[in-house]
C-alpha cells in the first residue's frame, strides 16, 4: 500500500522534509519523569504576553461558537494606525510561515520561476519553495555570517521572482545594516520581489550603532512596490501561541494574496489578543529590554566558556561548539534543557539558543558547563 501511495504523490512532495519545530517543553517532562523543564530552542518571549492580550483573549473566549471576521477588521485597523499605513497595505496569517507559503504560491509558476535567499536563512522559505515545485537558490555567507548581498546580485536569473532576506537573520542572528540594504535595493531588477523577513524587528530597530533598516520606509523611495515586509506577533508580543504574522506591502501585491489566502486562517482569540497587544508599550520595552540584557549575558557567558557565541539584535544566540552539536544537544536533553540543533540548517557544530528568564539562564549555562566537562 505505502508504494501504491507513493506512486500518487509529485517528486516535489514525496522527497519533502517536514519542518520539525524544537521539543515541546511538556513532552520533555512526560518522557524523563520530571517536574519541569527549560525550553530555549523557538526564541519565545519570557515575560509571556501583554495582561492586555490576556485580558482581550480572555474576553473573546465567551464567543468562541461565532466564526471571526475573515478580514481581521479590527486588529487591521489598530495595526494600520500603530504603523501608520493604509489598512489595504495589509494581510495577514498564521504566523510568518503562512504567509511565506502564500507568496511563494500567489507569484511563483511552478517549474519555471526561482526563489533565491542567502545560506543558513529560515528553513521555510526552502520549504514553501519544494512544496510549490518552485526552482530554489542560496549564496553564501562569509565565515563570520555575514551576508554577502554582492554574491545574492550575482545570483539573479531571469527566472528569479523572490528575493528573501532574513533581517536579523534566523537562525545565524545576523543583520544588514542600512547602506548595504540600500545597496541591494538598487541593485535588485524592478520585477523582482523582495521579500523582507522581519520577525524581530522589535528588538532590532532603533538600536544605537546598528544601522538597522526599517524596510517599510523604502517601499516608495526605491520607486518600486514590490517590496513585501514580513513581521509576527510571535516573538516580542509573546503571542506564539496564536500565531499571527501580517505582511506590509503595496496595496496591488495585498490583493493578490488576498485572492490566496483561506478565509478565518486568523481565529477571533488570536486577533483580539493581537490587537490589544499593540496598547502595551511597557511590555514591549520590558521585553525589549530583557532581551538585551539577556543576550549580553549569555554571549559573555559562553564565551568563558571557550566557545564562539556571536552577538546578535535578537533574543538568541549562535554558539559554535567546534564539535558536533547533536551529542551535546542530547546531553542538555537528558537534564531538562531544550535547545535548538542546527543540522538541518547545515550547521552541525552550532546551537541556537534563546534568551530565558535570568534564572534559566544561569541554569542553562552551568549545565552547559556540566555537559563540556563530561
Amino acid at each position: 500500500m505505502s508504494n501504491f501511495i507513493e506512486s500518487l504523490v509529485p517528486d516535489n512532495i514525496r522527497t519533502l522534509k517536514a519542518y520539525k519545530p524544537g521539543k515541546p517543553v511538556e513532552a520533555l517532562v512526560k518522557e524523563l519523569g520530571i517536574s519541569e523543564a527549560i525550553k530555549v530552542a523557538s526564541n519565545e518571549n519570557p515575560l509571556g504576553a501583554s495582561r492586555l492580550a490576556v485580558g482581550a483573549a480572555e474576553e473573546e473566549l465567551k464567543k468562541l461558537h461565532i466564526y471571526p471576521d475573515g478580514d481581521s477588521p479590527h486588529l487591521k485597523e489598530a495595526l494600520s494606525l500603530h504603523l501608520k499605513v493604509s489598512p489595504e497595505e495589509l494581510v495577514f496569517g498564521a504566523g510568518s510561515d503562512e504567509l511565506i507559503d502564500l507568496i511563494v504560491r500567489t507569484f511563483c509558476k511552478p517549474g519555471k520561476d526561482q526563489i533565491l535567499t542567502h545560506k543558513y536563512a529560515f528553513i521555510s522559505y526552502g520549504l514553501s519553495a519544494q512544496a510549490h515545485n518552485v526552482k530554489f537558490a542560496e549564496t553564501a555567507f562569509d565565515d563570520s555570517f555575514q551576508f554577502d548581498l554582492d554574491a545574492l546580485l550575482e545570483a539573479v536569473t531571469p527566472n528569479t521572482r523572490i528575493v528573501f532576506l532574513a533581517n536579523p537573520n534566523n537562525p545565524t542572528g545576523q543583520h544588514v545594516r542600512r547602506p548595504k540594504f540600500e545597496h541591494l535595493l538598487s541593485g535588485l531588477p524592478k520585477d523582482i520581489i523582495l521579500v523582507c523577513d522581519e520577525a524581530y524587528y522589535e528588538y532590532a530597530n532603533g538600536r544605537p550603532g546598528m544601522e538597522y533598516p526599517d524596510s517599510t520606509t523604502y517601499r516608495t523611495a526605491v520607486g518600486s512596490p514590490l517590496l513585501i515586509t514580513l513581521r509576527t506577533f510571535s516573538k516580542i508580543y509573546g503571542l506564539a501561541g496564536l500565531r499571527v504574522g501580517y505582511a506590509i506591502a503595496d496595496s496591488g501585491i495585498i490583493d493578490y494574496i488576498n485572492r490566496v489566502r483561506r478565509p478565518f486562517n486568523i481565529n477571533r482569540v488570536a486577533q483580539a489578543a493581537a490587537a490589544a497587544s499593540l496598547a502595551d508599550s511597557t511590555h514591549v520595552e520590558k521585553s525589549r529590554s530583557a532581551a538585551q540584557s539577556g543576550a549580553s549575558t549569555m554571549v559573555k557567558a559562553l564565551t568563558s566558556l571557550g566557545l564562539k557565541a556571536y552577538p546578535s539584535l535578537t533574543n538568541f544566540t549562535l554558539v559554535d561548539l567546534g564539535k558536533p552539536a547533536d551529542p551535546v544537544y542530547r546531553m542538555l536533553l537528558d537534564r531538562g534543557i531544550v535547545v535548538r540543533p542546527l543540522g538541518p540548517w547545515g550547521l552541525p557544530e552550532h546551537l541556537r539558543i534563546s534568551v530565558g528568564t535570568p534564572k534559566d539562564i544561569d541554569t542553562v549555562i552551568a549545565t552547559i558547563s556540566e555537559v563540556l566537562k563530561s
